[in-house]
């Protein structure tokens, strides 16, 4: 029987999927020596080359290596999805989820889900990772992550989307100084006419303008951020408005400037926020358990 490990699998699934031994290394906390080796040993094991070397250029996998790197991460998820649903089948229920959400919306609705995820299931680890949209979904496809949390714009098919309670319709963001802050609603006719502070990450952006574009209308966008706390400072001082989806309770921006929260009175396409995991990698226990809680909870 041919000898290898898990471990073996993982180094090389890292490897391919960064393309270098100097990052897979750096991610996996490993001397690249070591991992070359390790690598080396796992080729050898079964007989083929597996890799390409490219001096200074990185890695490509070799003819032989793409059908065995599919395979390994079929195993490696196979095992994952094992050790955890034996450990959810004890007695005291316990295990990990890694979990990704799209940087925009974790600070407002993870630390909720996990606080009250933990109360009732104190022995399951989750671990969290924010970033952008196509980060949180490279890494779901790549099985870093169990679960994503992100909003339903530009996603692919092979994923199940699970819709959460949370707002999903754009707001106008306004300086609280702002004549148009004396209402509660306002048309994007009116808001085409003021500058626009616009969110710049990957889907919002193009998602923000086009709701414009839609109704034939073209903002000028005087600044752009991909923080929204930055894109909420520059509004509270009054260079522009902004439409957001994500809702902080705090009307007061970091540096004490007050804003106005404004509902939009036009039909426009709804931006939900969700939970996904891949069609072909079913969840496992503790994520099915983390999955059926925050299907019960009021995110607002």
């Amino acid at each position: 029987m041919t000898q290898f490990s898990l471990k073996q699998l993982k180094y090389f699934i890292t490897v391919v999927e960064t393309e270098s031994f100097v990052e897979a290394s750096r991610q996996l906390h490993i001397a690249q020596p070591s991992l070359s080796i390790a690598i080396k040993n796992l080729e050898e094991s079964f007989g083929q080359q597996l890799l390409i070397r490219h001096h200074a250029q990185g890695i490509s996998l070799h003819p032989g290596g793409k059908r065995f790197y599919e395979k390994a991460k079929a195993l490696l998820h196979l095992a994952h999805e094992f050790e955890q649903n034996s450990r959810a089948d004890n007695a005291l229920i316990s295990g990990k989820i890694a979990v990704g959400c799209f940087e925009s919306a974790a600070p407002l609705y993870m630390p909720k889900l996990l606080a009250g995820f933990k109360k009732i299931y104190p022995n399951i680890t989750v671990q969290l990772y924010d970033g952008e949209q196509h980060e949180v979904m490279l890494g779901l496809q790549r099985s870093r992550f169990d679960l994503a949390f992100l909003y339903d714009l530009e996603l692919g098919g092979a994923i199940v989307k699970e819709r959460l309670k949370a707002p999903y319709k754009p707001y106008a963001l306004l300086p609280a100084s702002h004549p148009l802050a004396r209402r509660k609603t306002v048309t994007l006719q009116t808001l085409s006419s003021e500058p626009m502070i616009l969110l710049d990450t990957v889907p919002s952006k193009n998602y923000f303008l086009n709701i414009f574009k839609a109704k034939g209308y073209h903002p000028h966008v005087a600044y752009s951020s991909p923080s929204i706390e930055m894109v909420r400072c520059m509004v509270g001082k009054n260079l522009g408005f902004s439409l957001l989806v994500t809702r902080p309770v705090n009307k007061m921006t970091y540096d004490g400037e007050n804003l106005a929260y404004l509902e939009i009175e036009d039909e426009m396409e709804a931006s939900s926020l969700i939970m996904a995991w891949l069609k072909n990698n079913a969840p496992t226990r503790p994520s099915r358990l983390f999955i059926d809680y925050c299907r019960t909870v009021e995110l607002s």
